[in-house]
């Protein structure tokens, strides 16, 4: 493989854009499987109001591309910043990444 071809391929793994290549796909709907219990929150912060407790097996609506980088926290064995925001019975929210499992 070419170092043309080599740039090439992270930047379409990274999602970037090089002249002539197609942007990201834009994120599409998702459903994820809750590794634990887990506190559904306002805002990305561990401080942000609990809106409630989503418990280990539920299932949420998210979009498997919307992350945000928050708050530190540390969830299900992993120490991170990454939270997604959910849709749970209704309620909005976010969600720590580190316990979530797409399907």
């Amino acid at each position: 493989m070419t170092r043309l071809a080599r740039v090439a391929t992270v930047v379409a793994l990274v999602g970037g854009v090089v002249a002539g290549a197609v942007p990201a796909a834009t994120a599409a709907p998702a459903k994820a499987k809750m590794l634990e219990s887990v506190t559904l929150r306002a805002k990305p912060t561990n401080k942000s109001t609990a809106r409630g407790i989503i418990p280990k097996g539920a299932v949420v609506n998210t979009n498997d591309t919307a992350y945000v980088a928050g708050a530190t926290y540390k969830a299900c064995g992993i120490k991170e910043r990454l939270w997604y925001p959910v849709t749970w019975k209704g309620m909005k929210g976010y969600v720590v990444a580190a316990c979530m499992g797409f399907q």
